[in-house]
């Protein structure tokens, strides 16, 4: 009785854990306009690998010589290797990269990277 009780209760939990997980996840069109797209050509000063994406932080020099701060969401760690972008080996905190990315809906410097140029190959991140 009691084990039956215990894998019912076990059942239950996974389950709930599940829908949790997959009601937590976001559209990339709900925040960003994927129709849109421009290029941005900076700094990597810091990339953090977090699931479920994969957060750049970009230093941009403008034409008057103005730097600008830039977060750019990407894919996973994990898409990252499988697309063969080794981010011990290829990117450098410090290097400079092209970005292609869609801009923000709300108009801020947080924007959604769909590509990425290290070493003059384009690495592309998700087609939306």
């Amino acid at each position: 009785m009691i084990k039956n009780i215990l894998m019912a209760a076990t059942m239950l939990f996974s389950i709930l854990g599940l829908s949790f997980s997959v009601s937590a996840h976001h559209s990339a069109a709900a925040q960003f306009d994927v129709t849109q797209e421009f290029v941005l050509t900076g700094v990597l000063t810091e990339l953090q690998e977090v699931n479920p994406h994969s957060i750049w932080h970009v230093d941009v020099k403008g034409e008057d010589g103005k730097v600008t701060s830039w977060k750019l969401e990407g894919v996973s760690p994990n898409g990252l290797r499988r697309m063969g972008l080794s981010i011990k080996n290829d990117l450098k905190i410090g290097g400079t990269y092209s970005f292609t990315c869609a801009p923000s809906r709300d108009g801020s410097k947080y924007v959604f990277l769909k590509a990425v140029t290290v070493n003059g190959k384009t690495y592309q991140m998700i087609q939306l």
